[in-house]
């Protein structure tokens, strides 16, 4: 009779296993709002900066390039050559290309000091562009070697034989070490440095002069030189303010004539794809 009721009695329930109630969300405080909104521009702003910079930076160099072409273009040497410096700063994409335009300008110009800074920056540009043999490399190594040869030039006018022939020799020995590259045939696109240097060999080495001409004999010639040179000088009235001036305009066309054949040279590097590395 225990054992029917046993068996007829229906199962006890077990108790359901604990289940712990789901974590509660943690909710933001107003603190910890800013704290994540601080957090976020201290990370971003960084980025937001650099991004504005490039930009500028790529706009100014934009603007500056054109304006320095423009500048060019119009044979306005010196407005090119402020505006060439404007691309120094922070020129990272293609760091040869300031020092190179700046230097055309300089070179443009042609003062003897402007030549030395011109030939100082155009040797920075070279070094910094390090492609030996590309179009780009070989159009500097030819802007040096114009701006070598107008400093024998200067310095040929000045009766400086000994310095000239210097130069003229440095400038010819420039050639002779460029890049085969230099020499090679030029694409559509590209300017015929190979040629540009070619033409310059005969040029330069018919301006190298003699500098033994004068011989032992120099003496008594220059004496005699100087002391005829001097009787004119003494009856000579002064120059009149009219006299001064055509001489002035009579050196200034000279002088604009040097500068015409020197763009013209250096003009020759537009004939091909790169016509300012601008």
């Amino acid at each position: 009779m225990t054992d029917t009721l046993t068996r007829d009695a229906a199962p006890a329930q077990s108790a359901p296993p604990h289940v712990p109630p789901p974590p509660r969300r943690r909710r933001w405080t107003d603190d910890a709002r800013r704290r994540l909104r601080l957090i976020l521009m201290l990370v971003l702003a960084p980025i937001t900066i650099a991004g504005l910079v490039l930009s500028a930076k790529l706009v100014s160099v934009n603007a500056f390039a054109d304006a320095s072409q423009n500048a060019f273009e119009r044979r306005a040497y010196q407005e090119a050559e402020m505006q060439a410096r404007g691309l120094q700063w922070w020129n990272f994409l293609e760091p040869w290309k300031a020092p190179y335009d700046v230097g055309v300008a300089l070179g443009m110009q042609g003062s003897p000091e402007q030549l030395v800074e011109a030939r100082t920056l155009l040797e920075e540009s070279l070094a910094l562009n390090g492609q030996e043999g590309s179009n780009e490399y070989c159009i500097i190594l030819v802007s040096i070697v114009y701006v070598v040869e107008k400093q024998g030039d200067q310095a040929r006018e000045a009766d400086d034989v000994q310095t000239a022939n210097g130069l003229y020799a440095e400038a010819l020995g420039i050639i002779d070490a460029a890049p085969d590259g230099c020499f090679a045939e030029p694409t559509i696109i590209q300017a015929d440095t190979g040629e540009q240097l070619e033409q310059a060999v005969p040029r330069i080495e018919e301006k190298i002069e003699d500098e033994s001409g004068g011989g032992g004999d120099s003496e008594d010639p220059s004496e005699g030189e100087e002391s005829e040179s001097e009787d004119p000088a003494e009856g000579q009235e002064p120059q009149t303010q009219q006299e001064q001036l055509e001489e002035q305009n009579q050196q200034a066309q000279e002088q604009q004539q040097q500068q015409d054949e020197y763009n013209q040279q250096q003009g020759e590097e537009g004939s091909g794809g790169v016509e300012q590395p601008w």
